[in-house]
């Protein structure tokens, strides 16, 4: 899903994922940055001895390409505080949702007598095709999606590898509206589901 991996960075790093093309010096400067100055915890974090941490700091050497890996596992990781996974955990709630019986297959969200719709969610700004209409269209999915399918983006975003969220995504999709095809992901905001009671 074209757009989905650089989203998620953006969204939940607050930064451009081009910072993982960074040279390893500079990534282990912004490692050791973000876990306070310890290189002992840096090192850690990447699974590296201090004194191979220090030689890829100074540019002595540079890591091989699974260290490369885990220094921006470990940025990414970092750069991501409690309060924001525990808000992107709050921005789905799928237990109004009832799956279609029908020929669509499209869910219905059905809530209980004064219960409103909510504010915030999981909402997703992309190019979508629903038959031959192909448009720019931003669609909220927290009513549509469960806790499981946000820990799958929450670990496909830290792991770096964008097919669990794509998986989750589609099948938050299919249930949304089964016809519809993500062409592009051009972004992601969320913010925890408030039914306001």
């Amino acid at each position: 899903m074209e757009g989905l991996k650089g989203a998620l960075f953006r969204s939940l790093a607050k930064r451009s994922p081009k910072s993982e093309e960074r040279d390893a010096s500079v990534r282990a400067g912004q490692l050791l940055k973000r876990v306070g100055g310890s290189l002992k915890d840096a090192a850690a974090k990447v699974g590296a001895s201090p004194r191979t941490f220090k030689r890829w700091l100074s540019g002595e050497s540079s890591p091989k390409a699974s260290n490369s890996e885990a220094l921006n596992r470990a940025n990414r990781d970092v750069l991501v505080p409690q309060g924001r996974r525990d808000r992107l955990m709050q921005s789905a709630d799928d237990r109004y949702l009832e799956l279609g019986e029908d020929d669509s297959g499209a869910g219905t969200i059905r809530r209980p007598e004064g219960v409103g719709a909510p504010s915030g969610g999981f909402v997703v700004d992309a190019t979508i095709r629903v038959s031959k209409d192909i448009r720019r269209r931003v669609v909220n999915l927290g009513e549509y999606m469960s806790s499981d399918q946000m820990a799958d983006l929450m670990a496909s975003y830290l792991s770096g590898d964008p097919s669990a969220a794509e998986i989750a995504l589609t099948q938050a999709f299919e249930a949304y509206l089964p016809s519809a095809e993500v062409v592009v992901v051009h972004g992601v905001h969320f913010a925890p589901l408030d039914y306001g009671g």
